[in-house]
């Protein structure tokens, strides 16, 4: 098996949520940049950034930091039918992490966001804790269609 039969499932084609995953875990920078130079050349848009904070307060410093991500990489564009549904995402993503339900929990997370077309996908990998001795390694992901 090479990377790029992993990337592309044969039944299903190129999967952007597959795709944000494996960006999300991409364990050094030097890899995010190799993996999102292989996206391009697919012509995917793509990018990562780091997000943290304390529980649900977070949530607007959250929607904010992936939306700045996007229209500083280009990977959306500055009009409501691109920011409704990105932000939409996110808290999908945040929700399938479990950071928004519970109280008082500390996380801090990779977020890396993939756009083929009008699909978006958004995934968040990374630390959740109460205490840093019970914290553990968290996933989630989002999806939505753009607007045009």
């Amino acid at each position: 098996m090479n990377f790029d039969e992993f990337l592309i499932d044969p039944k299903a084609g190129v999967e952007e949520c597959r795709l944000a995953i494996l960006l999300a875990l991409t364990p050094t920078a030097e890899m995010e940049k190799e993996l999102i130079a292989k996206y391009k050349e697919m012509g995917i848009r793509s990018g990562v950034t780091m997000i943290s904070g304390f529980g649900i307060s977070s949530q607007s410093h959250i929607i904010r930091s992936v939306i700045n991500l996007c229209l500083n990489l280009d990977i959306i564009s500055r009009k409501k039918e691109h920011i409704h549904p990105v932000a939409h995402c996110v808290l999908e993503t945040t929700q399938s992490t479990r950071a928004s339900d519970a109280i008082g929990q500390n996380f801090c997370f990779k977020a890396a966001v993939v756009r083929m077309g009008s699909h978006f996908a958004l995934c968040f990998y990374g630390d959740l804790a109460m205490h840093e001795l019970s914290g553990h390694k968290t996933i989630g992901v989002g999806f939505q269609i753009l607007g045009e």
